[in-house]
Parts: C-alpha cells; structure tokens; sequence
C-alpha cells in the first residue's frame, strides 16, 4: 500500500513537472509521456485539480503557475476557504482573537458568526475584508512590509506584548517534525510566537497540504505549541498521526 502511494505522488509530481515546462497537454499526451492507462491519468488530474496544482480545460491542461510556494499569497483558493471556515468554528461570542499575516488565518473572519468579537492582528488586508459594526478591529502598529502589508517591528510587539486573547489562528510556511513551525520572515516568526504564547484558550494553526513537511527559514514556535492543527485531506499521512502524537488535534477537512 505504501508503495502504491508513493507511485502516486512520484506520477504526480511527473506530471506537474512536465505540464510546468509544456504550454499545455492533452491527457492522451500525458498518459503517453507516463506510460500509464487514460483511466489513471484522468484520476491523477482530477485529484491534482482538486489541489489546484492544475487548470485543466476543454480537451487539455495547464500548470497552475500562480499556485507556488514561493507566493506568499499563491494557493488553492478553495481549500484556504474551506481551512478558515473550519477555524471560524472555534471562536466564541464575545472572544479576543489574533490573526497573524497568513491568507488563511484571515479568511477566518469571512465566515464569523457570532455578535460581538475584537480582532487584534498585524494584517494590513483586514482592511479589505468584511466589516462588522459590532466588532473591534485592533491593528497592532509598525513598519509595514510588502507585498504582504504586514505590520512588524518594535511597535507591533510591544502591542501584542501587552494584550492576551482566548484564541490566536496562525498561518505558517511549513510545518516539520524535526524543525517546528517556521515562517520566511524573521520579524514575523516574533510577531507569531507572541501571539501564540499569549492566546489563553486555543492556539489554532491554519496550513494546507503544501507546508506539511516543508521547512521554512525561520522557527516561530514547536508544532506542540498548538491545540489543533486544521488542515486539508492531502498532506502527508504519516506526518500528520506524528503531529497528533505530539496532543496536536489534527482537523482535516474536505
């Protein structure tokens, strides 16, 4: 079974491989290029669209291009939607929460529900998000960083050192057993972790498939640190039990 699977991953990395240095392909050229039956590959692609590593077409498909890593804000759209609306789930009426910089974590406040809520975080974006008469927007202060118009510095910790919240929902660039939860930024790792120490009920780490496994350049906390990891249904199996033997609640969502 093990084997089967990493056959799987092996033709899937192979196919993005190929479609990323080809315009497009049909999926007769793929099955061809693979060697594999036209049933298998339409498998593959349906699951790769799925993950939104493809665009497929009438006829033929691409490689998703604005879907890499490297993109801080690049990414299945519809499985950050799915992670955010889980992590709504968690907040309370009358809660303080943190949302860090990630895309992720500020979907969260798409789809609140409840009366009264103060949202404290370092993401300029939430300026473009919905806005509730009933809620309080709290920005942390600092020297603004683009493209992600975060804030970070001295003035957003010092904020964010005098305040605690019931929840925190923290966004990341990976997640690995052996190195923790890293982000890109070094002004950000610090702003993360103070929001993590400091949320009193729930520590909610938001990431899908694509940072399970991954090692980032800087650590912002242990994965241990956190209550509940909620995450999509295509990570890594093995990783994600390893995580929940850490007393990591791991929420997959489909």
């Amino acid at each position: 079974m093990k084997n089967s699977i990493m056959n799987i991953d092996k033709r899937h990395h192979d196919i993005l491989d190929i479609l990323e240095k080809k315009e497009h392909m049909t999926t007769l050229e793929l099955a061809e290029a693979l060697d594999v039956s036209l049933s298998t590959i339409r498998r593959d692609l349906h699951l790769l669209e799925e993950k939104n590593d493809i665009i497929r077409k009438f006829g033929y498909c691409m490689f998703n291009y604005e879907n890499k890593l490297e993109d801080e804000h690049s990414g299945p759209v519809r499985i950050k939607q799915i992670l955010a609306q889980e992590a709504s789930k968690f907040i309370h009426d009358g809660d303080t929460i943190f949302i860090n910089s990630s895309s992720t974590a500020l979907k969260t406040v798409d789809f609140l529900h409840v009366d009264h809520l103060t949202v404290i975080t370092n993401n300029l974006k939430i300026n473009y998000s919905p806005q509730n008469a009933s809620y309080n927007y709290i920005l942390t202060g600092g020297e603004m960083r683009y493209p992600k118009e975060a804030l970070v510095g001295d003035v957003a910790i010092n904020t964010l050192s005098s305040i605690n919240a019931d929840v925190c929902i923290v966004g990341c660039s990976g997640i690995d057993l052996e190195n923790g939860v890293t982000t890109k930024t070094m002004n950000e790792a610090t702003i993360n972790e103070i929001m993590i120490k400091r949320a009193t009920r729930s520590k909610i780490l938001v990431a899908d498939h694509r940072k399970v496994g991954v090692t980032s350049k800087f650590k912002m906390s242990d994965i241990s640190a956190f209550d509940y990891l909620i995450t999509d249904q295509f990570g890594s199996e093995d990783i994600l039990t390893e995580i929940q033997n850490m007393g990591v609640t791991v929420v997959q969502v489909t």
